[in-house]
């Protein structure tokens, strides 16, 4: 974001925004100068970049597939972790010609980056040009995550998801959460229109009005959802089902494990060896996707390895306030932007 005034005032710290979920990068900017993370931070003179993760719809080119093969669907988060992080990290500091990056990033965002930080070389490689991250909504276990949408995920069988999606792009419509929540829907046709409510858990209809300006709802919604892969939405199937463990995809069997992991579960991601990078926890009290309880084990697990980390649950907030709260933006841009000047 380098356009206008905001530019000449430009003197804090490059800093890269990762959005969440089913989203995209427009999720910083769709309430304007005065209600935007990514606008905020631009005001306060940071160096603004935003990541946009593979296959939404700001991310669908490759070298030599495209998105009708079937390999190109072929990953998720752990591969947004492995590779993507660090190769957005790399672009920023290349073209920003910057060797210390602040890292804000919102559910998913921060899902991909707790799994980078346990990857043996991030810490030699990518942990290096970043001097800071601040987890918005922080996802990592799933064991009180009360999405209507990702616990119907959970309970179904994959082969019937896999079919009904011919293991491509997942991009929810209202005729899936119909197949998916039949009870949901025909209870209340209004939170069935909502696709970000049956994944983030807002009331029907959209966040609470004292926070979320609902006659911008129609905006948020136009660009929300974006898009992501069949195999990612089942990896985080599986740490419903699987609430103790923050770990790598599951193949579905035994052998399948053995031939890409030498074992016959898919590993954990050992947050009590990530990489040391001073990290900022916020959560709200009301998120129904990073769900208090599951924030407090992160936590402790990070703190466990000895990693440099602050928790601050801020009351009343959910999932979506994170983003899509203006009246709550300035306050949040303030507590990122302290977190990262900080420690730049």
């Amino acid at each position: 974001i380098t356009n206008g005034s905001h530019a000449a005032n430009r003197a804090g710290p490059t800093i890269l925004l990762l959005h969440g979920l089913l989203d995209s990068s427009t999720t910083f900017l769709l309430n304007g100068r005065e209600g935007s993370l990514g606008f905020l931070l631009a005001a306060d003179g940071f160096d603004v970049w935003l990541g946009n993760s593979r296959g939404n719809r700001y991310s669908l080119s490759h070298d030599t597939l495209s998105p009708s093969h079937l390999a190109f669907w072929d990953w998720s988060w752990d591969e947004l972790a492995r590779y993507d992080l660090p190769a957005m990290v790399d672009c920023v500091a290349k073209l920003s010609n910057s060797s210390s990056i602040a890292l804000a990033a919102h559910s998913q965002g921060t899902m991909q980056t707790f799994a980078a930080m346990t990857l043996p070389g991030f810490a030699e490689s990518t942990a290096r040009k970043l001097s800071s991250f601040a987890a918005l909504a922080p996802v990592a276990f799933l064991g009180g995550m009360r999405s209507v949408l990702l616990r119907a995920l959970a309970d179904a069988r994959a082969d019937e998801i896999v079919g009904l999606f011919d293991r491509r792009a997942f991009l929810p419509s209202t005729e899936f959460l119909r197949w998916a929540l039949p009870a949901a829907c025909l209870a209340d046709e209004e939170a069935c229109e909502s696709v970000a409510c049956m994944v983030s858990g807002c009331r029907p209809g959209g966040p609470e009005p004292e926070h979320v300006n609902l006659t911008r709802w129609p905006i948020y919604t136009a660009h929300y959802p974006s898009g992501t892969s069949v195999r990612n939405m089942l990896h985080l199937a599986q740490g419903v089902r699987s609430p103790g463990r923050f770990a790598r995809f599951d193949f579905g069997s035994p052998a399948r494990n053995r031939r890409r992991y030498n074992a016959s579960e898919p590993p954990p991601y050992p947050l009590d060896a990530a990489a040391r990078l001073p990290i900022l926890l916020l959560s709200g009290t009301l998120d129904a996707l990073a769900d208090p309880g599951d924030v407090a084990r992160l936590h402790a697990e990070l703190a466990r390895g000895g990693a440099e980390v602050e928790w601050r649950a801020l009351t009343g907030w959910d999932h979506l306030d994170f983003v899509w709260a203006g009246r709550l933006a300035p306050a949040l841009a303030a507590l990122v932007r302290d977190h990262a000047r900080a420690h730049a």
